[in-house]
């Protein structure tokens, strides 16, 4: 062979090679966004789109495929669930194992909050980006810029500078103010204060002007700002404004305000709601996160239940603050995707998930339960759902060609009656102990359970494991043994909730007869009735499980406790140790057994590579991961424990 020959078939073979490297780049174009809807329900979501309520997320069902369910793991809880979602990985792996546990090596009520820690195996976000790809998270859980690098563009939830409130304020003649408007009425001003934490307190300025010129005193215009500058916008009476405030140097936060006028002369005042002082968690390119303030402001706050109980703002005004949080990270997420092209997008949204921890009265047996309450307790948690469709139907306009939607969720929601007090048992059989001021005695304590959800991790205060351990390592086994009988002996009497049930019961009796029920359906509910009534001792503590640790029980290298509870239906985890059980303090609750019915998660895709039309059979939330690392082209990492989902994808 001639030189000459030889090198032209070395200059081919790099020409090929080069060529194959466009070609597999081509193949994969493919982009992901992912939403997770914390708390939507598999059957309440169908239940919707029967019914018609929720238009977007039929048109992706019918121009892509649904799973007839999504399991998650346990237990059930946001934090592991969407570690889960994110990593394709059991909370063993991830260390995500609830979204609270006790740190280790720290005391022992010590509580590490799940959503400010580091997951221990690499999520979507970051392996993809280390492949190459662009990846991009806004509010998603295990996102947290603090705990190190994320995707390339990251916004997370940052801190709550100061509680919402509301102020009256009184008003007289304003003085001092710059670039003051033309007022047919004399200025006038006001202020309040607000307390920043670990910041600089706050004094802001209301001015009120008059803008019409009817030769009335009617004060309808209102400046608030931080400085008596009157550049700020102005805001009608009961028109929502926001501020931006620097609460310590080089950073900035805000909050959103409503003014209510007893008079429009203002004599007797006026009343201001302000929201919570809020910021975020910004990480990107130089630019990136001054962009993002500029283009949609302050990160706004999630709700304010505080507000609507203390009777500050209507259950409209309510929904108003929720739906510019969700408007707000939909918004930002779709301005990234545009902008700067991510191949991978996760974005979150917690309404659902809020309203159905305060509003799922569905069970008789739940405190103040009556049919009434509930159909518009029902009618909150079907105002979410639609929010939720809202998103879907913003983000399936922005899709083109290359896009691939998943529309996932953490966890579903179960109704809750009654409040379980773990620590109470274990303080019943002398394994938890007080001193005489009713603090935990960690020179006699030999456990505790630190609740979340449904679900609790009990650790075991073993010598050399804990800070103040005193059970000796040859008694691990023994005192393990001796909590997990504990918990099995405890029974609970359903007449204990007997107060709950006997007040309903006329009053269920009653609407099943005003509700004109056939003969046979009034046998069938009053089987139900006699079958709960004299089926009356049940073991609230459904599931009791041993949690394998890694190697010599002495060596706390996970975060999961040595047992791990897990409730029955209609049982939520209390934090006292007061009584063995008591009226729940939520209406809904999840980190129960993911096999439950109302437990069970919502999985659906749509996409040029996902067929049409089409329903699956249940998924895990495990598979996510590896499904969008196949879509992407990418090696899935050997941590991943799920499948690519099968049938989903076009062959």
């Amino acid at each position: 062979m001639s030189p000459r020959i030889f090198k032209v078939l070395i200059l081919f073979s790099i020409i090929l090679t080069g060529m194959e490297g466009s070609i597999a780049s081509a193949e994969n174009d493919n982009q992901v966004i992912l939403i997770s809807f914390d708390g939507m329900r598999n059957d309440l979501t169908r239940k919707y789109v029967k019914d018609g309520k929720l238009p977007h997320i039929e048109e992706v069902i019918k121009d892509g495929t649904i799973a007839k369910y999504a399991k998650t793991v346990s237990p059930s809880l946001t934090a592991p669930s969407h570690a889960a979602i994110a990593t394709g990985a059991t909370p063993l792996k991830t260390s995500i194992v609830s979204n609270v546990w006790q740190e280790p090596d720290e005391g022992l009520t010590n509580k590490q909050d799940a959503f400010l820690s580091k997951l221990e195996v690499d999520p979507l976000w970051v392996a993809a980006r280390k492949q190459g790809k662009t990846t991009a998270t806004v509010a998603f859980a295990g996102a947290n810029p603090q705990t190190g690098k994320q995707a390339d563009y990251t916004i997370y939830y940052g801190d709550t500078w100061s509680p919402s409130s509301q102020e009256k304020l009184t008003f007289t003649e304003a003085i001092d103010w710059k670039h003051s408007p033309q007022s047919y009425s004399p200025l006038k001003e006001s202020s309040f204060s607000i307390k920043v934490e670990n910041g600089k307190n706050q004094t802001i300025h209301v001015l009120a002007y008059d803008s019409t010129n009817d030769q009335e005193v009617n004060y309808n215009q209102f400046i608030v700002a931080e400085s008596k500058e009157a550049d700020a916008k102005a805001v009608q009476n009961k028109s929502w404004g926001s501020v931006m405030l620097e609460v310590k140097e080089g950073k900035t936060a805000g909050f959103w305000f409503k003014l209510s006028l007893q008079d429009q002369k203002l004599e007797n005042g006026a009343l201001i709601y302000r929201s919570a002082v809020t910021s975020g968690l910004i990480d990107g390119p130089e630019g990136f996160s001054e962009e993002i303030r500029n283009r949609f402001g302050f990160f706004p706050p999630q709700d304010d239940d505080t507000a609507l109980e203390e009777g500050w703002i209507s259950r409209k005004e309510y929904e108003q603050i929720t739906e510019r949080f969700v408007n707000w990270v939909t918004d930002v997420s779709l301005f990234i995707k545009n902008e700067y092209e991510p191949d991978l997008l996760m974005f979150y949204a917690p309404q659902i998930d809020h309203q159905e921890h305060k509003y799922l009265l569905t069970d008789p047996r739940q405190p103040d339960y009556t049919p009434e309450m509930s159909k518009k307790y029902m009618e909150y948690i079907e105002w979410a759902y639609q929010t939720a469709d809202q998103v879907v139907g913003k983000t399936v306009k922005s899709l083109d060609e290359n896009d691939h939607l998943f529309i996932v969720s953490d966890h579903g929601m179960e109704p809750a009656h009654s409040a379980l007090e773990p620590n109470k048992v274990l303080k019943d059989n002398g394994l938890l102990v007080l001193d005489s001021k009713g603090k935990i005695d960690y020179e006699k304590t030999k456990a505790i359970a630190i609740p979340s959800g449904s679900a609790a991790h009990v650790y075991i205060n073993l010598e050399s494991r804990e800070k103040a351990g005193i059970v000796p390592q040859q008694d691990y086994e023994k005192v393990r043994e001796e909590i997990i009988q504990s918990f099995n002996q405890v029974e609970v009497n359903r007449n204990e909730n007997g107060p709950v049930v006997s007040h309903h019961l006329k009053e269920m009796w009653d609407s099943m007869f005003n509700e004109g029920l056939s003969l046979t359906a009034l046998k069938e509910n009053s089987r139900d009735l006699y079958g709960y009534l004299m089926n009356s001792n049940i073991h609230p503590y459904q599931d009791i499980k041993k949690i394998p640790k890694k190697g010599n029980s002495e060596m706390k290298d996970q975060n999961e406790g040595d047992i791990l509870l897990m409730a029955a239906p209609g049982y939520i985890m209390g934090e006292g140790m007061s009584e063995i059980v008591k009226p729940s303090p939520e209406l809904g609750t999840h980190g129960g057994d993911p096999n439950r019915e109302k437990l069970k998660a919502v999985f659906m895709a749509m996409g040029p590579e996902i067929d049409e039309g089409k329903q699956i059979q249940p998924t895990s939330n495990l598979d996510i991961a590896p499904t969008i690392y196949e879509i992407l082209g990418l090696e899935t990492p050997s941590f991943v424990e799920g499948k690519p989902i099968e049938k989903l994808r076009v062959r």
